[in-house]
């Protein structure tokens, strides 16, 4: 049974009771969960119970004994499976799967592309999904299917820009007991941005549309069509995994907050700011939907805070050329590197043991 989230807004003595009334209402509930224990009930209505009685108390990891389970036992109790984009599968922490970096049409001969095997979903042994893993004893251990260049489409239909993949809900059971996610830049087309931005920024060719002027508009038409459409695959992962905690994790900002013109990255500081401020839209977007669905979610905007392309201590790879095949930059550019997914993971391991809704 999903576990009940806590009751969301003020304490109960900032709503106006006073402090004999909030003991008073801690001292019943205890009365009222001891009833429950010496009464014969189902165990749905004594963890749900629980629940309750936390959500009084307000106790980070609270659990009344013998009754329901702490946050960080329900979410191990099962497996874990690692659904999602590039910054689920790790791109740009290397160290990548065997079979999820590979492409054989990368020769001279353009005639049998069709044919040939090509993987490169690049999962990661530093993503943070396996940081997690590794630091936590999950019962039904752990399934790890998120890939490069992912978009909503390919949560339940097969990926065919790689080979051998298959829908990523097909790993979602009632014995999954986690089930993590980042997905949406894709769909937003966020590639193409960092490229236009690097071809025409703000003070680029005049007579050209910048990078600002193209899309723009476009992602803040597209951002609640692609609300709608999380909510409803939020939904449909509840559906499928129903004894699972779900966890939707937003993207980290790209840069330093102030940033400078860069000739590493061919990007001028405009760009830069545009560009950290759509992914905050798109973060809100996804903590609004992860509200609207039920799920949980995590920024991690906040960790990142010094540590974007710029800094000193970068989490973001910076632009890299030479990408594999015939591709001018590698696709690791503007992702985190494997600092970068284990400052992540701590943000999803604190959630996992002290639970936080959007």
């Amino acid at each position: 049974m999903r576990a009940t989230p806590p009751l969301r807004g003020a304490r109960a003595d900032e709503r106006g009771a006073g402090t004999v009334e909030y003991v008073g209402g801690t001292i019943l509930a205890a009365f009222l969960v001891l009833a429950l224990l010496v009464t014969p009930v189902g165990s749905s209505v004594r963890d749900a119970f629980s629940a309750a009685v936390c959500s009084v108390v307000e106790r980070d990891g609270c659990t009344v004994p013998g009754v329901g389970e702490t946050p960080l036992e329900q979410a191990t109790s099962g497996q874990y499976v690692a659904l999602g984009d590039s910054y689920s599968s790790g791109e740009g922490a290397w160290d990548y799967e065997d079979g999820t970096d590979f492409d054989d049409r990368d020769d001279l001969w353009p005639f049998n592309d069709h044919e040939e095997d090509h993987n490169r979903c690049h999962r990661s042994e530093s993503a943070y999904s396996q940081v997690v893993a590794g630091d936590n004893d999950f019962a039904g251990g752990f399934s790890f299917v998120a890939c490069s260049g992912a978009v909503a489409n390919d949560l339940d239909h097969p990926n065919h820009s790689n080979s051998g993949e298959d829908p990523q809900y097909d790993s979602l059971d009632d014995g999954v007991s986690l089930v993590t996610m980042t997905m949406g830049g894709n769909d937003l087309g966020f590639a193409d941005v960092v490229k236009d931005c690097i071809v025409n920024g703000e003070r680029g060719v005049g007579f050209l549309d910048s990078c600002q002027e193209k899309h723009d508009q476009r992602i803040r038409d597209d951002l609640p069509r692609l609300s709608d459409d999380l909510v409803q695959r939020y939904r449909e992962i509840q559906e499928r995994a129903p004894n699972a905690r779900v966890i939707i994790i937003g993207y980290p900002p790209l840069f330093v907050e102030n940033p400078s013109d860069s000739f590493n990255n061919l990007l001028f500081a405009e760009d830069q700011r545009w560009m950290n401020q759509m992914g905050a839209d798109l973060n809100a977007m996804l903590a609004a939907a992860a509200a609207e669905a039920g799920v949980e979610f995590v920024d991690p905007t906040s960790a990142f805070e010094g540590h974007g392309i710029g800094s000193d201590e970068p989490w973001i790879n910076d632009l890299d050329l030479g990408g594999p095949g015939f591709s001018v930059a590698d696709p690791s550019s503007f992702h985190p590197n494997a600092a970068g997914h284990a400052a992540i993971a701590e943000l999803v391991q604190q959630q996992l043991e002290n639970p936080r809704y959007p």
